[in-house]
């Protein structure tokens, strides 16, 4: 049985393209329907022809664990050209010993007591974020995805550089067209050379350069804060890539280097946050018993008291909405590797230099594994649940080695904002809204997630 937990490979399906899948229009157009449909209809691997490029979908739980932990150090991650053009050579781009170097660098800032010291910033950025929203008023509907765009890229900047984004609104913009553009240039089925000087790549790298900009700009202002030893440390990341000298030369990070860091951490930090706490606040709205077992677990742990590190760890039934979201609506709903040797699955060649796609938002839905998967229950994540799993089909942070360096700092973050929605908002879905999930670079809702908010009567 293709949903069972096997030990081995021996009864992999291995699904040959037909027809079907040289329809490459129908694919792009709903690529949601197509990956949730290929679980439930076909084997664990499909070869897949599709736009002139060859592709092997893994979908099942075995074969994501050979790909991603077993056999990790022959599959390397990658990313299209325009994601290279920005990120850099970063964290996320990196393989081998160059991506384990980046890591023991950065972990640092993700060790439990940066965590505890974050905690404060976060309730702050949080409390200015209700307050804002408080003010609203009695109005029709509002953008939270919007709102919640301006709240994680101000608790990253505070967290992470220690120092507010003066130009806010205009990195919000600028990323927002790269992260747009980004995705029309993944969906196209044409795609101009990325050095084409076409309008949509002027505007591409004209945004790049006002991101720069910005990022070279606090760079600089915190190597000239150092050379006053007068000035206190922050002790933050931006410090610690700072800090950092090469093991041969002993030399410091270059300025490009610490920029590509910064880039990531940011682009990560902020836009699958913003999406998870979107969708969150949308079931919500949406089911008020679900807000009732909030709120109710929320008066019980922190009582009148904001929400401290330790509290946070005690909000059982909050993290199972959380994961529920992630699981829904995963942010990184397809994961992409290149083998740089030969592999062999139970018999099955896949030649060096092969493109591999771990088919996530699959496994999120797949029929065998979750009972009425496209139901929002957030029950299903109970530890006395009888609704049992293998490990490697809810992975909504990757797999180790590579899994997200800042998912405990995320969950922290979604956790703290969560409840404080709960105690202070009443939010309730506009008459007849239904939002349109749509897969770009991560998995959004399409033109955000529109709710009434209002400050809540006790």
């Amino acid at each position: 049985m293709y949903g069972s937990n096997t030990n081995n490979y021996s009864k992999a399906d291995i699904i040959q393209s037909g027809l079907f899948f040289r329809n490459a229009l129908s694919i792009f157009k709903n690529p949601l329907e197509f990956l949730s449909g290929s679980v439930k209809n076909n084997g664990p691997v499909i070869k897949l022809n599709l736009a002139g490029k060859q592709y092997f979908i893994i979908q099942h739980p075995e074969y994501v664990k050979h790909v991603l932990l077993d056999q990790n150090k022959i599959y390397h991650k990658t990313g299209h050209n325009l994601v290279r053009m920005f990120l850099g050579d970063s964290l996320s781009s990196s393989n081998g010993e160059a991506w384990a170097k980046k890591r023991r660098i950065i972990n640092p800032a993700f060790h439990r007591q940066k965590l505890e010291d974050m905690v404060e910033a976060i309730n702050e950025e949080t409390t200015l974020f209700l307050n804002r929203l408080g003010m609203a008023g009695d109005i029709s509907a509002i953008n939270i995805t919007n709102e919640f765009r301006q709240l994680t890229m101000s608790i990253i900047s505070r967290t992470m550089f220690s120092t507010p984004f003066e130009e806010l609104a205009l990195i919000i913009k600028s990323l927002q067209e790269l992260t747009d553009y980004s995705s029309r240039w993944m969906k196209s089925l044409v795609k101009f050379p990325t050095h084409w000087p076409t309008p949509a790549n002027r505007r591409f790298r004209k945004n790049v350069r006002i991101f720069d900009e910005i990022i070279y700009g606090i760079i600089s202002k915190r190597k000239a804060g150092r050379a006053n030893p007068a000035n206190a440390r922050h002790n933050d990341l931006l410090d610690m890539l700072l800090d950092n000298h090469d093991d041969e030369t002993g030399l410091p990070m270059p300025d490009e280097a610490v920029r590509d860091e910064l880039t990531t951490m940011f682009m990560a930090g902020h836009e699958t946050t913003t999406q998870t706490l979107s969708w969150t606040l949308y079931h919500l709205a949406k089911n008020k018993e679900i807000l009732r077992k909030v709120r109710a677990e929320s008066d019980l742990v922190m009582g009148d008291q904001l929400p401290t590190y330790e509290t946070i760890s005690k909000l059982g039934y909050t993290r199972q909405v959380v994961y529920e979201t992630l699981r829904s609506y995963p942010s990184l709903w397809l994961l992409a590797r290149k083998n740089i040797e030969e592999d062999n699955l139970n018999g099955f060649h896949v030649p060096s230099g092969s493109n591999v796609l771990i088919n996530l938002y699959g496994l999120h839905h797949h029929p065998a594994y979750w009972h009425n998967a496209d139901i929002f229950d957030p029950d299903r994540f109970d530890p006395s649940s009888d609704e049992k799993r293998p490990p490697y089909v809810f992975i909504p942070f990757a797999v180790a080695p590579r899994s997200c360096i800042g998912h405990n700092f995320a969950m922290l973050e979604m956790l703290i904002v969560v409840n404080r929605i709960a105690k202070t908002l009443d939010i309730k879905v506009p008459a007849g809204y239904v939002p349109t999930a749509e897969p770009n670079t991560t998995l959004k809702a399409k033109g955000g997630i529109q709710l009434n908010v209002n400050k809540l009567r006790h």
